[in-house]
């Protein structure tokens, strides 16, 4: 069944999308886990109330050090009691506001982080043009959290390749720039603004230009210009087009049935898609062989993300290899068989379908072409001995399907 997203209400703001902000500071760190812990849970956030992941999967897709679990625990403890916010302009001018924690549960029990959206915010996350889902290969060059908020926040405008004039107190907290000293603009521009512009556009797939409205010779709006960085080009999430083409890929199929969910097999694909191929070949030789002890997907994700080695021996590539041949016969045997029957059953269907005059034709020229008719009928046009009416059936059913043909 192919991927359908969902696409956006039309009661909400259409031009500048919905505006998502984080009320109070998040780290770098915070930010991060926020990304990828949604990531995992992306495919399964409207049929699964809980989701988890392996400390030391989630720990590599940030690029943290596993052994340090308490910075990890309070990490995960601030983003419980940090509220994401929701204003939407709704046709007519009328606004509504509406909050929820970002996560209303986690947990880490055996090396496993388990974690919990609300429904509501579930509802909310699942729509990708509300939260903008980045690559995480992008998201492990940022070192700066304002700099991650700045590239979240510009990411989705990039076709548009403007955010449009949005108020200086709205981007204070978009990136979570709540402290008092940025209450005077200049410290805001010197140590917000500049800084994270510098870094995503040497670090991403944008660039962002800022822009500034004044008011009474004071700074009211800005707005950034977004274009795409041709030499980070290797960080692009692609575009619907892009995915679909991956949707069609051996990689793709063979990753999802062993199951690799939708978009993290997509974000595999983009970022390494060699060893995404590796991985699924390396996975299915181990589970055909009857040795993994937990689920196909875990195993993948656990090869995927740890950088193990995949270098399969010569025995198994030729086990390999042998199985895709085998497979291939397979799916051609099947296809040619599926064929077959469908001309047989066309074949019965415009037999039957037959008028008398045109059976006794046909039996005529099969018993002038020198097919043998003892016990030939010709008001009916049938044979009555069982090896003469199955020898002409058989001649019957040759020339209708050789008229189908035709």
């Amino acid at each position: 069944m192919p991927n359908v997203r969902p696409q956006p209400p039309a009661s909400e703001l259409r031009k500048h999308v919905a505006t998502v902000h984080v009320s109070g500071e998040l780290s770098l760190l915070e930010r991060k886990i926020v990304n990828v812990l949604l990531l995992n849970a992306f495919d399964e956030l409207l049929t699964s109330k809980t989701h988890s992941l392996p400390v030391g999967i989630l720990c590599t897709m940030l690029g943290f050090d596993s052994k340090n679990t308490d910075a990890l625990k309070k990490a995960l403890l601030k983003i419980m009691s940090t509220p994401i916010s929701f204003d939407l302009l709704h046709e007519g001018g009328k606004s509504e506001w509406a909050a929820s924690p970002l996560l209303s549960h986690a947990g880490i029990r055996n090396g496993v982080c388990s974690y919990e959206y609300s429904d509501w915010l579930a509802r909310k996350l699942a729509n990708p043009d509300i939260y903008t889902l980045i690559n995480i290969n992008v998201q492990r060059q940022f070192s700066g959290g304002y700099a991650l908020a700045l590239y979240e926040n510009c990411l989705r405008f990039k076709r548009t390749g403007s955010t449009g004039w949005i108020p200086v107190e709205t981007w204070r907290r978009l990136l979570g720039a709540d402290a008092s000293m940025y209450d005077e603009f200049k410290h805001f521009s010197s140590e917000v603004i500049k800084k994270a512009v510098k870094e995503v556009n040497l670090v991403s797939n944008i660039l962002v230009t800022p822009e500034y409205k004044r008011e009474a010779r004071r700074v009211a709006e800005i707005r950034f210009l977004v274009a795409e960085n041709p030499q980070k080009s290797v960080y692009d999430g692609g575009d619907e087009d892009d995915q679909d083409k991956i949707r069609a890929s051996d990689s793709f199929r063979r990753l999802t049935a062993l199951g690799i969910g939708d978009r993290l097999a997509i974000t595999w694909i983009q970022q390494e898609p060699a060893r995404a191929l590796q991985t699924a070949i390396y996975v299915e030789e181990k589970a055909r062989k009857n040795q993994i002890s937990g689920s196909p997907g875990g195993y993948a994700r656990s090869i995927f993300e740890n950088g193990n080695n995949l270098e399969v021996s010569p025995q198994e590539r030729l086990q390999e290899e042998k199985l895709a041949a085998a497979r291939s016969a397979e799916e051609k045997k099947k296809t040619v068989e599926a064929a077959a029957d469908a001309r047989a059953r066309e074949t019965t269907a415009a037999i039957k379908a037959l008028p008398n005059t045109e059976r006794r034709k046909l039996a005529a020229k099969y018993l002038a072409d020198g097919g043998k008719g003892m016990s030939y009928q010709s008001e009916t046009g049938t044979f009555k001995d069982v090896l003469e009416r199955t020898a002409y059936t058989a001649w019957l059913r040759a020339t209708i399907s050789a008229r189908i043909k035709a």
